[in-house]
């Protein structure tokens, strides 16, 4: 008799058989029962919230919830067990404003755009005013900007459509799912508002941006006025037209929905607080990039804020090997009586009082202290979440700007190294934006009943060389490839040949070859078992280490993901199809270069 693997371990068989004829399915239908993905972390430092920590607890993750966090949490029969004692565990991140899982539009990505007949009124969507999209009609769970954040350590986002003065409205979205719908965890969330001007049309200036949203919001006041009066006696009157652009205002009018505004400078930060005292609507400021030149406005506007990750690019300038007093680090450090300080009260008045040179002539000495101004000018942005933090600002972070979310942990570390508190960070992260969309009962902490959104890493979050994990998203487990052994550097082993394979499943085992041909960078392969009609193409073959990785089309069930490790003629590893669970494989070479 076959030893029976836990439930989730019966996943890969139904995946696998959809693959087969539909008599064999329907078969695989009545034999193959629903799975559970359970999880416990045991003995792990548990962060619970900023300044809540427990330092030896197990958390049990069940059904896409936590069902227990404790020293003593019982663990189900049916858990997967993972061996905690040397990680921490935080709640999942949540990304304030990004356009996750929308894929950027042909014009973004360098197109042209036609331009109309009439420029000074332009229809619509030509001049970027479209707050009747909806972004949850626009999502690609497919799309890079998904995985790219989650390995960054979020778990939420709020997402919203690319465009330019008015792109549309937002949704919350989980960053795992297999379809659009199943991304979702809440719509129409924000009017999404940006001073990004028209190209060649109106409103081709930020202050005719302006002018265009006064007019916008005062016609939909007038329609809604319309609208009110029509409801209450229609005898008599005209029904009144729908106009999709002044109705995605009505939310707004009512303050049940909030204008997210993105700003990239202090000017634009003034503009929209600007914009806000003359109609009144609710705001939330996003971007902030030069919120150090406007920390008494915002203090005294109140409104919620989401600074960007988005940090200025360090500068270094190249080594000159023949000068023996050049450096690597940057240029040299002005005398300390040419370097006025700066502090949170004066932000804006740490400069270089000094920056004249001894000669015209004396160009490194120039070139000096154009690098140093640039370096300091630099350290505003880096301390700007820290001075934010001692104004007594609460925010929360956003993306939108990132070119590579990779770079999110990396920027806030340099935050925190300038001045930035570690719970202020962890805050930012999880519970003010928690609080701001109304998910606290939900996510932003690590506690019974929540989301089973979680952030794994090998030490403190706010450490240089720590790594994430795994991240879970709604229950789901994704492991981040640099935490797996070999799964680092070039390849070590040659992959090509035919391998024979078992995937041991509760209810037997399913037998079939590999076959892997090609070389380093261009391996292909195809899979085939029983349960198939035939050979499935494989895609994404890569070899990093002596880790194989690769995946295949299962039909109806999605995708499904191998690794496996090789050591010689020998694989073992996990076929995992992402809704349910992982099996375990096992496989032998039985022709291929590399067999002796």
């Amino acid at each position: 008799m076959i030893p029976r693997l836990p439930l989730a371990a019966a996943a890969l068989v139904a995946a696998l058989a959809w693959l087969a004829p539909p008599a064999a399915r329907a078969q695989a239908d009545d034999a193959v029962p629903q799975v559970t993905r359970t999880f416990a972390l045991v003995d792990a430092r548990v962060v619970q919230a900023p300044g809540r920590v427990l330092d030896r607890a197990t958390v049990v993750v069940r059904d896409g919830r936590i069902l227990a966090v404790g020293p003593d949490a019982a663990i189900p029969f049916d858990a997967e067990r993972i061996e905690a004692d040397s990680l921490t565990i935080y709640a999942g991140f949540i990304d304030g404003l990004s356009h996750a899982g929308i894929p950027k539009p042909q014009e973004e990505r360098g197109g042209q755009q036609d331009r109309p007949d009439d420029p000074g009124n332009p229809p619509n969507e030509d001049a970027g005013i479209q707050p009747d999209r909806d972004a949850r009609t626009l999502l690609d769970p497919g799309d890079k900007s998904i995985e790219q954040l989650r390995k960054a350590g979020f778990t939420v986002a709020h997402t919203v459509p690319h465009g330019r003065m008015l792109p549309g409205t937002g949704a919350l979205i989980l960053l795992a799912g297999d379809d659009p719908n199943a991304l979702v965890l809440d719509g129409e969330t924000s009017l999404f508002a940006q001073f990004r001007p028209a190209q060649g049309m109106y409103p081709g200036t930020d202050m005719a941006v302006m002018a265009k949203l006064r007019q916008l919001y005062r016609e939909a006041q007038r329609r809604q006025r319309v609208e009110t009066l029509y409801a209450a006696n229609p005898t008599g009157l005209d029904r009144p037209a729908y106009d999709p652009v002044h109705y995605a205002f009505f939310p707004v009018l009512d303050g049940d929905r909030a204008v997210f505004f993105h700003t990239q400078n202090a000017l634009e930060i003034h503009r929209a607080l600007a914009l806000r005292e003359a109609l009144g609507f609710p705001l939330v400021l996003t971007g902030l990039a030069q919120s150090f030149m406007a920390l008494d406005a915002l203090r005294d506007a109140g409104v919620p804020l989401l600074l960007t990750l988005d940090l200025p690019e360090e500068k270094k300038p190249k080594k000159d090997d023949s000068d023996p007093d050049s450096t690597a680090g940057g240029a040299p450090v002005p005398p300390a009586d040419s370097v006025h300080a700066m502090t949170p009260e004066a932000p804006g008045s740490f400069f270089i009082s000094d920056q004249r040179t001894r000669s015209y002539e004396d160009v490194e000495a120039e070139k000096d202290r154009l690098e140093a101004r640039v370096r300091f000018e630099r350290e505003k942005y880096l301390k700007t979440a820290g001075w934010m933090h001692e104004a007594g600002l609460r925010f929360g972070f956003t993306t939108a700007d990132l070119d590579k979310p990779e770079e999110a942990l990396g920027n806030l570390r340099l935050m925190v190294e300038h001045g930035l508190p570690e719970d202020a960070a962890l805050a930012a992260l999880t519970t003010h934006p928690a609080d701001l969309f109304g998910l606290a009962g939900n996510a932003g902490t690590v506690e019974r009943g929540k989301l089973a959104n979680l952030v794994v890493t090998d030490g403190p979050l706010f450490d240089e060389d720590t790594k994430i994990r795994y991240v879970f998203v709604d229950g789901q487990r994704f492991e981040m490839e640099e935490a797996r052994p070999g799964a680092g550097g070039p390849a070590t082993v040659n992959p090509a040949g035919t391998w024979s394979f078992v995937v041991a499943s509760p209810d037997g085992d399913v037998e079939g070859t590999i076959t892997i041909t090609g070389s380093a960078g261009s391996f292909s392969g195809t899979i085939n078992a029983a349960v198939m009609p035939g050979p499935v193409d494989l895609d994404d073959v890569t070899v990093s280490g002596n880790t194989l990785r690769f995946s295949f089309d299962a039909g109806e069930m999605g995708r499904i993901e191998a690794e496996a490790t090789i050591e010689g003629d020998r694989l073992d590893g996990t076929l995992t199809a992402a809704a349910f669970g992982s099996l375990p494989i096992t496989g032998s070479r039985t022709a291929g270069p590399d067999r002796r």
